[in-house]
């Protein structure tokens, strides 16, 4: 369906909406769209008069015009209508095997952030949903790209890291330290999209304690070159690996 976008400091562009939620839409635009940018957006429900005008946030985008967008403080009013609506109108298709997102392999893990080796890694800022799946244990989590490396991967910060999360996390850790021979499953997808998952089943280093180094790797990127973070990251490992 169309789509007309207003990009907060910036000029009014025409879309196709590709896919919508309650909780956000994917769009393609003649022009692209930059990550962390705030827009709002203009569209009519098809088949009905309900016109839609939310705000949102560009939790990631492609050089080709495509992004997902994640709304920001959204009427509930407006979110049930928009639920209501994609409900109705979702075809329902046979169960399909589950694509990966890309393939990645998680290296490094802490209470505060993780590192993930991809041939494809999200832009820095871009939203990501994580899954990480051991055993009986499951932790998910929102996170930011804090560090982006192209065809090789990317350092993604915890969004929120409540005491439940980090309690969640840490039992996550525990788990995997205790089991060497554990692997973990990983599944990594922009929040606007749909999460498919990914079997990873390679090792991760752990950082675990008061100080984390990770996180603070992940927050001082821009001091370093690619190859001066990777070689950190490499010190920063400890021997203790889950290897499938």
């Amino acid at each position: 369906m169309p789509v007309e976008v207003q990009v907060q400091n910036g000029a009014q562009m025409e879309g196709i909406l590709l896919d919508l939620s309650e909780d956000g839409m994917d769009i393609l635009t003649a022009q692209p769209l930059y990550p962390s940018a705030s827009m709002t957006a203009h569209f009519v429900l098809p088949n009905t008069d309900t016109e839609v005008e939310p705000r949102g946030e560009v939790a990631w985008a492609n050089p080709n015009g495509q992004s997902g967008v994640r709304f920001v403080d959204l009427p509930e009013k407006l979110r049930a209508s928009l639920k209501t609506w994609v409900t109705a109108n979702s075809p329902q298709l046979p169960p399909e095997d589950p694509e990966p997102v890309s393939d990645c392999k998680l290296t490094d893990l802490s209470l505060g952030g993780c590192y993930v080796e991809t041939d494809s890694p999200f832009p820095e800022r871009a939203g990501i949903v994580l899954c990480l799946k051991a055993g009986d244990i499951e932790v998910k989590a929102d996170g930011t790209v804090r560090v982006m490396h192209p065809e090789f991967g990317m350092g993604i910060e915890f969004a929120s890291r409540t005491a439940e999360q980090r309690d969640a996390v840490g039992n996550f850790i525990d788990f995997l330290t205790s089991r060497p021979g554990t692997c973990p499953e990983l599944l990594v997808a922009p929040r606007a999209l749909k999460a498919r998952e990914d079997h990873d089943h390679s090792g991760a280093a752990i950082t675990y304690g008061t100080h984390d180094s990770l996180l603070a790797l992940l927050r001082n990127h821009e001091f370093l070159t690619q190859e001066e973070f990777l070689n950190e990251l490499r010190q920063q490992r400890t021997s203790e690996q889950v290897t499938s």
